[in-house]
């Protein structure tokens, strides 16, 4: 794997330049000023008002499965900060998926995508997967694109969108362009109204209350070193960047995964990788034993650690001040067609 990743190639900036576009402007006015993390966009989806639209729409519809019956929005649920409270997923034959799934909040600040491969650097190559996963099945795409890309071309809603969102083409749907809409949409899915974005990036140092503040202080301590792996703004970025490439198909591989966003656990429950955590308290005391069995492959970081029970309140206090109701109910990235706009344009 390559050790650097572009933010923004050289020929997006003079697009955007040339259209008088700002890339990030779609973004950046909804992420507080302190925040440094870097942005990455994938420079072949530029983003604009109307693949969004489209995108969101796609999300939330039962057709983007080959029996429709599930949606993106069937895993990825707002309620649930875009998870759906299940261990596993459940795909369009009943399958379940092969981990939990992650919220979907906060992409543009992430560099690595999906549990257990390194090679996917953006949402836009990730959306292969539940699309075209064929073992086991998510939405059931694989040899059935044509059939399925037939029930967008014969809505005239969709039919609308599609040559708003991608205008000048013949023939605007396509696999591609669902996939730069979807992914358009998810990419706004935005998530700074924390209890500890108030007090880190606003300065309003009333409001995490002692309890949150120590569990802070613990969080960034020497003989716990949670920070050394979650850290930067969506707290799932470790202090060691440059990793080889890899991928649980491998025996070397097992029991390595992606470190996972801390943000929302409130509402994102259950946790780790396969979602066997119920509970935050069994998290902490997973690592307190020394992370979870099998111990191959175990990062040295993970050595295990002692706390009190006044310690662990204050830990999971501190992980729960990191939750962001607003993003449960914004409208913005809300079921468009619980609105009722587009029911006229409904097809069999």
């Amino acid at each position: 794997m390559k050790k650097w990743i572009p933010i923004l190639s050289l020929f997006f900036i003079l697009a955007c330049h040339k259209t008088r576009k700002d890339p990030f402007s779609f973004y950046r006015h909804l992420v507080p000023a302190r925040v440094k993390d870097s942005i990455y966009l994938n420079a072949s989806n530029p983003p604009s008002a109307e693949k969004i639209k489209l995108g969101r729409y796609l999300f939330y519809d039962n057709r983007i499965s080959v029996n429709n019956t599930k949606a993106c929005a069937s895993c990825h649920d707002p309620k649930f900060s875009f998870t759906d409270s299940y261990r596993r997923s459940i795909g369009a034959y009943g399958d379940l998926t092969e981990h939990n799934a992650p919220p979907l909040i906060n992409l543009i600040f992430n560099r690595y995508f999906t549990a257990a491969d390194t090679a996917l650097h953006f949402p836009e190559q990730q959306i292969n997967n539940p699309m075209f996963h064929d073992q086991p099945v998510e939405l059931g795409w694989k040899r059935n694109e044509e059939e399925m890309l037939k029930r967008f071309r014969a809505n005239t809603f969709y039919g609308q969108q599609f040559k708003l969102a991608f205008p000048g083409e013949k023939d605007p749907v396509s696999v591609k362009n669902i996939q730069q809409s979807i992914t358009s949409f998810i990419k706004t899915i935005l998530s700074f109204q924390s209890a500890y974005d108030d007090y880190f990036y606003r300065d309003k140092k009333n409001a995490l209350n002692e309890s949150a503040v120590r569990g802070m202080q613990l969080f960034q301590s020497s003989g716990l070193k949670c920070g050394q792996c979650h850290g930067g703004v969506n707290f799932n970025q470790p202090v060691f960047q440059s990793l080889p490439h890899f991928t649980t198909g491998l025996s070397v591989d097992s029991a390595k995964f992606k470190v996972p966003t801390l943000r929302n656990l409130a509402f994102t429950a259950p946790y780790l990788h396969d979602g066997s955590a119920e509970t935050l308290l069994r998290v902490i005391e997973l690592y307190e034993a020394g992370g979870q069995a099998p111990v191959n492959n175990k990062h040295p970081f993970i050595k295990g650690f002692k706390l009190n029970s006044q310690e662990r309140n204050d830990l999971l206090s501190f992980l729960l001040s990191l939750s962001d109701s607003s993003v449960l109910k914004n409208p913005e990235y809300a079921d468009p067609f619980s609105e009722g706009e587009t029911k006229k344009y409904q097809t069999p």
